[in-house]
């Protein structure tokens, strides 16, 4: 692992995960984030950073200091920092014969958020991190599901 210390952010570090080539010469990397309320590894094994490891990229910090943006691959998450929970806010769901991109929604529950360098309405609930990851595979189940009618039902 390849451990780096964001210099912009105050009392968080994070920590590269090199998962290896994905692509002709183009490697990722999964990211670890510590921070004063704890440690989130659920991105470890994500398509976070592709091609490079300069994580500034894809890793902002709120103006209030609240909350983090971190936009992956085929994903991106807003976190709480303090609650340790987390947000999918857009994510690329794909299957053999599906590859759709889209913002998330999931439940009622709705948030807006300022601070980043652009405005996101949030359609999906903040998730405890311990939670994060089967709430995320019960969403990816259901959407390729309701695509796979869809797509059924035009031809």
């Amino acid at each position: 692992m390849l451990q780096i210390q964001y210099k912009s952010l105050k009392n968080i570090s994070i920590t590269l995960n090199s998962l290896g080539e994905i692509r002709m010469g183009c490697d990722a990397y999964g990211i670890i984030i510590k921070t004063d309320y704890g440690t989130i590894d659920i991105f470890k094994d994500e398509h976070i950073l592709v091609g490079h490891t300069d994580y500034s990229k894809c890793i902002e910090h709120s103006k209030c200091k609240k909350y983090l943006l971190v936009k992956g691959d085929f994903a991106t998450y807003i976190i709480d920092i303090k609650k340790q929970s987390i947000a999918l806010y857009k994510i690329t769901i794909h299957d053999e014969n599906i590859w759709s991109e889209e913002r998330a929604i999931f439940g009622k529950e709705k948030k807006h958020i300022n601070g980043f360098l652009g405005h996101y309405y949030l359609q999906f609930p903040f998730i405890k991190k311990d939670n994060f990851l089967k709430t995320i595979n019960q969403y990816k189940i259901l959407r390729k599901q309701q695509i796979k009618d869809m797509l059924e039902q035009s031809y």
